[in-house]
């Protein structure tokens, strides 16, 4: 397995749009740091924290990254002698480490950037701000790899990547609004109960990841739910991905 995931990374490495798409979206760190940051740092660092949930966004690009031509090297690996759950894992395995790779890059050059760059007039609320975003990112880790299980199972399980991509987009910017109506029709309303908040959680992965549960909610509980709600689904994709790559016909 170790070698199976080296391969991985390595072909991932060799591939340009690997560093196209990591140019890009530091190029989009350094201009959302530039706007937000109002030349303090700890403003800076209060706006990193409110956007962890681009990590859900990306979640489809990395795995494309990993997955992509991965229906028509199937047979050639099974061919070859490895098995269907070596080859699921070790490109889950490929994805989630690159996701963790990628997040450090970026988090690691804006944070240390801005702590060059920027004034730092409020030293104890710089302090603050990052003991905030250190447990946030501590709760995002996990929703961002059960995201990103749920990616690479659509991957290997629906050979047209533009179709898994779309439907998980569209998931993730209509399914917030339709959710909530179903919520409000099913608790009279009352969508601010503890029933209706589970549900959102379990069903919305992100939101767990926006202000609304940032503020007032860094406890110990909110590192349960996403712990709880992100393997979750990392571990009901994998599953599901396990069984339909195991009853999938590779020609």
């Amino acid at each position: 397995m170790f070698n199976y995931v080296k391969a991985e990374l390595w072909k991932l490495t060799q591939r340009p749009a690997l560093f196209l798409t990591w140019g890009i979206l530091f190029l989009l760190m350094v201009v959302y740091s530039v706007l937000l940051s109002g030349r303090e740092y700890s403003n800076l660092v209060a706006a990193c924290t409110v956007v962890l949930v681009a990590g859900v966004l990306v979640a489809p690009l990395l795995v494309m990254l990993v997955d992509d031509g991965a229906s028509d090297t199937l047979k050639h690996e099974v061919a070859f002698g490895l098995s269907r759950t070596r080859i699921y894992l070790g490109k889950l395995v490929a994805v989630l480490l690159a996701g963790l790779a990628l997040c450090a890059i970026l988090l690691g050059a804006c944070l240390v950037g801005g702590w060059l760059l920027l004034n730092h007039s409020d030293p104890e609320q710089e302090w603050t701000n990052l003991a905030v975003l250190g447990f946030s990112v501590l709760g995002a880790v996990p929703i961002w790899c059960g995201m990103a299980g749920v990616c690479h199972m659509a991957a290997l399980a629906i050979r047209n990547t533009a179709v898994w991509i779309c439907g998980y987009y569209i998931y993730f910017f209509f399914g917030q609004p339709i959710l909530l109506a179903l919520v409000a029709i099913l608790f009279a309303g009352n969508t601010s109960s503890w029933t209706a908040t589970v549900a959102e959680a379990v069903f919305m992965p992100s939101l767990l990841l926006t202000p609304r549960f940032l503020s007032g909610w860094l406890t110990w509980t909110y590192q349960v739910w996403c712990w709880g709600v992100g393997l979750g689904w990392l571990a009901a994709s994998t599953a599901a991905g396990l069984a339909l790559l195991k009853r999938k016909d590779i020609r």
